[in-house]
């Protein structure tokens, strides 16, 4: 690739306004100057970027210019393929400092997720389609995203790759299930990276520091070669290292534990603040060989792998209401201690837990144990492209492993499981928990398909695709001197070396599963005329789910729990129907049902023989649950290539929906414990619709403005009540709880929430060529965000979730390029707008809610050097 950035090259890369995802972006990847002796065979990525690389290297004009995508195995133009597809370019996400999965989607209008921390593994919204907590939780399988990860061609359960040497990131909406071998229910996102190049040698640097306030200063730092290795071979390899200072301190010991209640603070007994902790540090490092065996065949290996330590929580941690309504010593030690209101409800100043003032500033948590996730990822492919005249052959072999290890604090938790111990009552005990989680992904998938070529009136694309994955999920509760305990009533104590587990270990889960799937899918597309054309796709698959769940509960056995389960099923289909009509050259107008599918699983919940309560097989395995895309679009170029638009309205129907349910364990002993077996069940059918519009105009040649905006609804459509037990193993309901304690109910018309109901992105761009042949370029974006629900409600007349209230953000940057080099200055949020964007421990009793806000002003400057 050649990194080189003119001035009229890079004038006509930067064609889009900060914070925005369009669907047919102008260039910014460099063009080739390879001999065309090395470049006989090219895979259809490699066709993509040559494209845009073409296009970047027009003069600056007053018209824009296309964008190149391989979404549906060709190399063809954005604004001709007949789906939403977007495309953000190298040089484009650079210039918006867009360097993982979090910054991509928080730029998207039509994807949303909560804006936590590093380490946390965010649940993902695609165009409504979300039934989980939008929040920022520690255990990895409340987290269940409808929306699918590839890099290059392999899919992953989740991303957590930044994006370093990445040709383009391409966003597909709506099921994507006869394209790719693997499903999704709502949309792909694909990072695309560069390919080793022959001929040609070449290497780059890129370096930005930032500083974001009440931070340190942060450096993100790759480099880049590709080198030839003889006329037919050639590697290229990449490596990057980011380490960024944290804005968010942690205090251990909270203030109003004082005397002989104050915790020993962690990990530094002699130490209670720790400031800046929501630090992460990254490495990143890819390596890839191309061989070019004949004309006609390419084989290349890749190796990518990257190592993760995200510390600490960003945001900040507020009273408790009732310590925050305290007035005197008194009365802060008795709301602690005693959990006594110091006034009556009618009285009080505070009564919301997400309102109440900060225990110390707006940028400290309370948080006695250090928090971090250490994350390791790996992944091997073999690619074999072969021109066999009539179509392309493209396989792709690979094998990943992602893993995840860390800890929190779970204070409040662990006190609402372990308070009949006098030792683990955080009130009465200089005691508290912390929780530990050790989640691993591994898997095989091989994928070969065949795509037609030539300029006929019927094209196709078929391919086979195989998949086997395994997952473990391991969490622990660690209560520290729990093995020491004496027996106490029906604690018989705990004996470490007869039971196993790690020391202090008070309770514990190992949910596995092995995931294996086999499937063809393939599409046909007709020409019935010079304008209109058919398309008619399919996957046709099997799959099989082996689940096994360990649960131990070392303090009293009320959770333990062995299961193995199987989930599978045969001759499964889901189909795709398109049509679309060329108004004008540039002008496109389509219609598409498409559907989608995610896997199914199992749960571990437990029988009670004794009580004839045995769980229900519908409740112990979930199906598959589906989506029904129907979606009409218009898209192309207007006014002589001045204006670009795209629009589209949709409605979803998603059926046999997956969503989190919890068995609730008997409490014989007594205690006044709720203790929940977490899980997911199949719940009722559900439906989203919504309109998404993109606009891009270029005014003249040094000016343009961009538009997009996306508003959406999502509710259950269909009641449905889900009990645990089977017929007769069921508790009656009461007057409080109709349902009965092992039941729950669904009804139409409860709102999913997880995406605001409108989302705007506005951008404003100027560029022009100064003095000596300097490229200058300045852009100012705005994105608006409306209200946020943080949870589904489950009927219409429920209590409302908390929301987040909405806001505005504005971005910017400037830069100067010339030959070999680059120099860019951005702010991010410059306003320094505080709006909440996501919450912890909401009503949190003994240390507050965590509030987590955006992130403050953000100041950096970039600067990169190509060497020849």
């Amino acid at each position: 690739m050649n990194f080189k950035k003119s001035a009229t090259a890079t004038a006509a890369a930067h064609t889009i306004a900060l914070l925005t995802l369009n669907p047919a972006l102008p260039a910014g990847a460099q063009q080739s100057d390879a001999p065309p002796a090395l470049s006989q065979q090219k895979t259809e990525d490699q066709k993509a970027e040559e494209g845009n690389q073409a296009a970047a290297s027009k003069k600056p004009s007053a018209t824009l210019d296309t964008v190149i995508v391989t979404s549906d195995k060709r190399a063809q133009a954005a604004h001709k393929i007949p789906y939403n597809v977007s495309a953000l370019t190298e040089s484009q996400l650079r210039e918006e400092n867009i360097t993982d999965i979090k910054k991509l989607i928080a730029h998207s209008e039509a994807i949303n997720a909560p804006g936590n921390s590093a380490r946390f593994a965010d649940s993902v919204t695609v165009r409504g389609l979300n039934v989980s907590a939008v929040n920022a939780n520690n255990i990895e399988q409340f987290v269940r995203s409808t929306l699918a990860y590839y890099l290059d061609d392999t899919m992953l359960p989740n991303i957590g790759y930044r994006i370093k040497d990445v040709a383009r990131v391409e966003t597909l909406l709506g099921p994507q299930g006869t394209l790719y071998g693997a499903g999704s229910l709502g949309g792909t996102v694909r990072y695309i990276t560069n390919k080793p190049r022959l001929g040609k040698t070449e290497a780059q640097l890129n370096t930005s520091f930032y500083q974001t306030e009440n931070g340190g200063l942060s450096n993100d730092t790759d480099a880049v070669f590709n080198l030839p290795l003889g006329e037919n071979f050639a590697l290229r390899a990449s490596l990057a290292r980011l380490d960024e200072k944290g804005y968010t301190d942690r205090l251990s010991n909270p203030p109003w534990r004082t005397g002989t209640w104050t915790w020993t603070t962690q990990p530094d007994p002699n130490k209670n603040l720790y400031e800046d902790d929501d630090w992460q540090k990254v490495n990143t490092a890819r390596v890839s060989l191309l061989w070019r065996l004949t004309p006609d065949v390419l084989l290349s290996y890749s190796h990518a792998e990257q190592s993760q330590t995200a510390h600490g929580t960003s945001g900040v941690s507020l009273y408790p209401v009732k310590i925050a309504n305290a007035t005197t010593p008194a009365q802060v030690d008795a709301a602690w201690r005693l959990n006594i209101s110091p006034c009556l409800p009618a009285n009080c100043t505070y009564t919301d837990s997400s309102k109440t003032p900060p225990v110390v500033n707006d940028h400290t948590i309370l948080s006695r144990y250090p928090e971090f996730a250490d994350r390791d990822f790996k992944l091997d492919s073999l690619d074999l492209d072969w021109d066999l005249g009539f179509a392309v052959l493209h396989s792709n072999t690979s094998r990943f492993s992602d893993s995840r290890i860390g800890q929190a604090d779970y204070t409040n938790q662990g006190n609402a499981f372990y308070n009949w111990f006098p030792s683990g009552n955080v009130r009465k005990s200089n005691n508290s928990l912390y929780m530990t989680f050790d989640n691993s992904y591994s898997g095989i998938s091989s994928e070969a398909r065949l795509v037609s070529k030539g300029d006929g009136p019927l094209n196709w694309i078929t391919g086979v695709f195989f998949t086997k994955q395994k997952r473990n999920l391991r969490f622990n509760e660690i209560f520290p001197g729990i093995d020491k305990l004496p027996p106490e009533g029906d604690f018989t104590g705990i004996d470490r070396a007869a039971v196993g587990g790690v020391t202090d270990s008070g309770y514990s889960e190992d949910l596995g599963s092995e995931y294996k799937e086999l499937a063809a899918y393939g599409e046909l597309n007709y020409a019935v005329t010079d304008r209109w054309r058919v398309m008619a796709g399919a996957r046709v698959f099997r799959y099989s789910d082996k689940g096994s769940a360990l649960i131990v509960d070392y303090a009293g056995g009320l959770a333990d729990t062995r299961t193995q389960n199987e989930g599978r099923d045969k001759g499964q289909s889901y189909y795709k129907l398109n049509t679309s009509y060329q108004l004008s050259e540039d002008f496109l107008g389509y219609a598409t049902y498409s559907q989608g599918f995610r896997r199914g699983g199992n749960n571990s919940f437990r029988d009670y023989p004794k009580t004839n309560q045995f769980v229900a097989p519908d409740t112990q395995n979930y199906s598959p649950d589906t989506t029904d895309n129907y979606e009409l679009g218009l898209k192309g170029f207007m006014l002589d290539r001045q204006l670009y638009v795209q629009t589209d309205v949709y409605r979803i129907d998603w059926k046999n929906v997956q969503t989190y349910y919890s068995q609730g364990l008997p409490d014989p002993y007594g205690l006044g414990i709720d203790f929940p077996l977490n899980g997911t069940v199949n719940g009722p059918d559900a439906r989203s619709t919504g309109w998404e519009f993109s606009a891009r105009l270029r005014l003249n040649e040094n000016w343009q403005l961009s538009y997009n905006t996306a508003t959406t609804r999502a509710k259950w459509v269909s009641t449905k009540q889900r009990c645990t037990y089977t017929e007769g193993g069921n508790r009656p309901g009461s007057a409080d709880d109709p349902d009965g304690p092992d039941c729950r109910v669904w009804s139409a018309g409860g709102q999913l929430n997880g995406a605001p109901k409108w989302k705007h992105n506005f951008g404003l761009r100027f560029n022009t060529i100064i003095g000596d042949d300097y490229d200058f370029s300045a852009a100012l974006g705005a994105r608006y965000v409306g209200k946020i629900g943080n949870d589904r409600t489950d009927s219409a007349s429920e209590t409302p979730p908390l929301y987040y209230p909405s806001y505005t953000l504005y971005d910017g940057n400037v830069g100067l390029y010339k030959g070999d080099w680059g120099l860019s200055l951005w702010v991010q949020n410059i306003a320094n707008t505080r709006a909440q964007v996501s919450v912890q421990n909401l009503g949190d009793t003994l240390l507050g809610t965590r509030m987590i806000y955006t992130t403050p002003r953000t100041i950096g400057l970039n600067f990169s050097y190509t060497f020849r």
